[in-house]
């Protein structure tokens, strides 16, 4: 398999405040990790930093062997990273339609120069016209066939596990090679987690990769290929998601005492 993603040795944190002690992770092709471990551990700190959303003080961030340490997240969006936050992750007084639209909101300018380059050319995307956007738009909600009857109604008005839905959605509009997923199972009842995680597995067969920030580690862990448990923002057990679930000391520490 090949990498995609890879946090090398990653210190960050909030202003003179460090949460990130050296923290490393990587994702193939194909995969879906989870990050797991206790409140403050630094696992959401790990994916806004590998976003740019915050610059880390030590370390690199690596997209397709590419050092992308620090570059703007409306850059890395064009590359084909996507990132859905915990919350305030769709625009509540916009429509379903119109998220999506805004999904794809990066590639209205033209032409779009990458801030990178592959072989002597320096890549640019081509700008997508309203008309583009908006099949791109019939297309992506093909995969959320609960939305399509609810395109004109305000994202705002729908349950959270719709909105959570809806953010999905809209991170798809470009097709990103990885997704970022902050704690998508924030708020929501039983049943409707098990939607959402039904959806991110489908998501991620059809080939995107997925880091996935997620509290309830059990069902994260149940899902994902490969895991990792952080600790006041440290490595403290990796491995796959199979063998984390059943290992002893992850269990006691962490999944409420399973063994």
């Amino acid at each position: 398999m090949k990498l995609l993603l890879q946090a090398q040795n990653l210190r960050s944190g909030y202003g003179e405040m460090e949460i990130l002690h050296g923290v490393s992770m990587t994702l193939e092709e194909g995969e879906m990790v989870a990050l797991i471990g206790p409140n403050g551990a630094g696992k959401s700190t790990l994916i806004k930093t590998m976003f740019g959303l915050l610059r880390p003080t030590e370390g690199r961030v690596l997209f397709r062997d590419t050092d992308i340490t620090g570059f703007h997240p409306r850059d890395l969006v064009i590359m084909g990273l996507g990132y859905v936050p915990q919350t305030n992750n769709t625009f509540p007084t916009l429509t379903v339609l119109e998220n999506l639209e805004m999904g794809a909101i990066t590639r209205r300018i033209s032409p779009i120069p990458l801030p990178w380059n592959r072989g002597s050319q320096k890549r640019t995307q081509a700008r997508m016209t309203d008309a583009q956007i908006r099949k791109r738009a019939t297309e992506t909600i093909e995969l959320f066939p609960n939305l399509q009857p609810k395109l004109r109604e305000a994202a705002g008005s729908l349950s959270g596990g719709e909105q959570q839905m809806v953010a999905l959605a809209k991170s798809m509009m470009l097709d990103p090679d990885v997704l970022l997923i902050d704690e998508p199972s924030a708020g929501l009842a039983p049943k409707l987690v098990d939607n959402v995680f039904s959806k991110i597995v489908e998501i991620n067969k059809q080939g995107t990769g997925i880091v996935m920030v997620e509290q309830n580690a059990k069902k994260a862990l149940a899902i994902a290929h490969r895991g990792y448990v952080l600790e006041t923002g440290r490595n403290r057990f990796e491995g796959t998601g199979d063998w984390l679930l059943h290992n002893t000391d992850v269990g006691k520490l962490y999944l409420g005492g399973q063994g």
